[in-house]
């Protein structure tokens, strides 16, 4: 009968992922995602307003520039604290992804939805929602790809904390510590994960910053995009039914809760 690991070896063993997953990366990794996408960010920001006005900001007003759909979430018109934070935001996000994944297939997918999908995806439901207030506005910023990356980082970090144990709670028979341990153990995986979908509902509150108001439904876009394709993915590959589930459960209650607070916030802007 083998012995579970004493906390000091099993601690020491997931420093040793971290350290391994870490030098895993490739030089090109680190100079495209450290160097490249930050440099294209200020470059961008260098350029003279006017041409980012016209050509690289989404503004409601003019939907059909679709160039803009994508480009703007490139595109800052404040060095600080807009492009700094979440330049600040995306290497902190970027650093748990280094440190906790070791599937390049899933991160490669991850980086290309967030880098080329969900600038789409969060300027559509731009305009979409603005269409619903009866207003025009303007979007810009990488808040969206960052919320992107966050739902990656808390998903991966859950993953990585408990992928020794994920696959016991689909049977129940061989759980350790009996019934009773592995109801709290369910339970406590289940807030665990809503936790992860609450950090969702946070990013994607509407809140008033530096006298603008943060585009909650492209953080949010984001966020939910990118847990919605992880939930796939995981659900297809690693097969642990009962984290799937909850997972699931929780993006989709989640997704409705969001719904109903942008119901309520057209409300109150239409009443106005």
């Amino acid at each position: 009968m083998e012995l579970p690991a004493p906390p000091a070896a099993g601690l020491r063993m997931k420093l040793g992922q971290v350290q391994s997953n870490l030098r895993a990366w490739r030089p090109f990794d680190w100079v495209l995602f450290w160097g490249l996408v930050p440099a294209v960010l200020l470059l961008v920001y260098a350029l003279p307003q006017g041409i980012r006005d016209e050509y690289l900001i989404l503004n409601t007003l003019y939907p059909w520039r679709l160039q803009t759909w994508f480009l703007s979430s490139y595109t800052h018109s404040q060095l600080y604290p807009h492009l700094l934070g979440n330049l600040a935001f995306y290497f902190v996000t970027l650093l748990m992804i280094f440190a906790f994944e070791s599937d390049r297939r899933r991160f490669s997918l991850i980086a290309s939805l967030s880098f080329c999908v969900v600038p789409f995806i969060s300027s559509l439901l731009t305009v979409i929602l603005w269409g619903a207030f009866g207003a025009n506005t303007t979007g810009q910023g990488f808040s969206a790809i960052n919320g992107a990356f966050l739902a990656y980082a808390m998903f991966i970090m859950v993953v990585w904390g408990l992928q020794e144990i994920l696959p016991v709670f689909d049977h129940p028979e061989s759980f350790p510590g009996g019934r009773t341990h592995l109801r709290f153990s369910q339970v406590l995986l289940a807030f665990m994960v809503m936790l992860v979908m609450v950090m969702g509902l946070l990013t994607g509150l509407f809140t008033v910053a530096g006298g603008s108001v943060t585009n909650g439904i492209a953080h949010f876009g984001g966020y939910v995009t990118s847990l919605l394709v992880l939930f796939i993915l995981d659900a297809s590959t690693a097969k642990r039914r009962y984290f799937d589930t909850i997972l699931g459960v929780s993006i989709f209650i989640g997704t409705v809760a969001y719904l109903y607070y942008l119901i309520l916030i057209v409300q109150l802007v239409r009443g106005s």
